[in-house]
């Protein structure tokens, strides 16, 4: 769901513009408003950062390829896709820490898309079961950011025309034909939100874990918003 709201201002913003060249002296009379866009989305991809770390259970040395094919059986019985599966840095492989003097432990940086919050629940239990460390959300996106915010330019543009057209309209007078168009875009993307930060800590022991309740997600939408300056020719 989404919920737009139109909001007329009355400053000037250059950035880039659309205009129409008047010689001087046939100057036109024209009325100069403001149009801006609004409009709020939910994400619908939540991408989750990680790392796999060699281990030892005893004297058995955990490898990070092993943790991997067990994540990724894991992943596929939760209907998650494993092209949502990626190292965080593509060129990177393992990241290699000396942990004593004749001991190298491997490490591997993970980010994974899902799209519900009922799948994020799931994959932090995941991670949390094969001893994932450093689990958090990264950052909240949209599959279709970029018609949302053709939508909202629209808007704005719009906003815009209705507004000279109301003010001209108090003084009996008739909106013309756009003569000049600036745009500026101020998309912005709200973080998301937590209720508790437990979750991405992972590393609670086996008698916590069983006791421990997934907290709630909940997440601000994205908030774009787009700001045009206008000025249109008054018949």
């Amino acid at each position: 769901m989404k919920t737009s709201i139109l909001i007329a201002l009355l400053a000037v913003i250059p950035f880039c513009s659309w205009s129409q060249y008047v010689e001087p002296g046939k100057e036109i009379p024209a009325i100069e408003v403001v149009g801006t866009g609004e409009m709020e989305i939910v994400p619908d991809e939540i991408y989750i950062a990680f790392t796999l770390k060699e281990r030892f259970e005893g004297k058995t040395k955990i490898e990070i390829e092993n943790q991997e094919k067990e994540l990724k059986k894991r992943l596929i019985k939760l209907d998650i896709d494993l092209n949502d599966l990626q190292l965080s840095d593509a060129n990177s492989d393992f990241i290699k820490i000396k942990r004593k003097k004749n001991d190298v432990i491997a490490s591997k940086d993970y980010l994974l898309k899902v799209k519900t919050t009922a799948q994020i629940a799931k994959v932090f239990e995941l991670l949390d079961d094969i001893n994932a460390f450093n689990a958090n959300i990264d950052r909240v996106d949209h599959s279709e950011i970029e018609k949302y915010k053709n939508e909202v330019k629209m808007m704005a543009v719009k906003a815009a025309k209705e507004k000279a057209t109301n003010l001209l309209s108090a003084i009996g007078e008739t909106i013309g034909k756009p003569l000049l168009i600036q745009e500026r875009e101020t998309f912005e993307e709200q973080p998301f939100l937590r209720k508790t930060m437990a979750m991405a800590n992972m590393a609670m022991d086996a008698s916590e874990k069983q006791e421990a309740q997934l907290p709630e997600l909940g997440f601000q939408k994205i908030k774009l918003r787009y700001t045009v300056f206008t000025r249109f020719a008054i018949k």
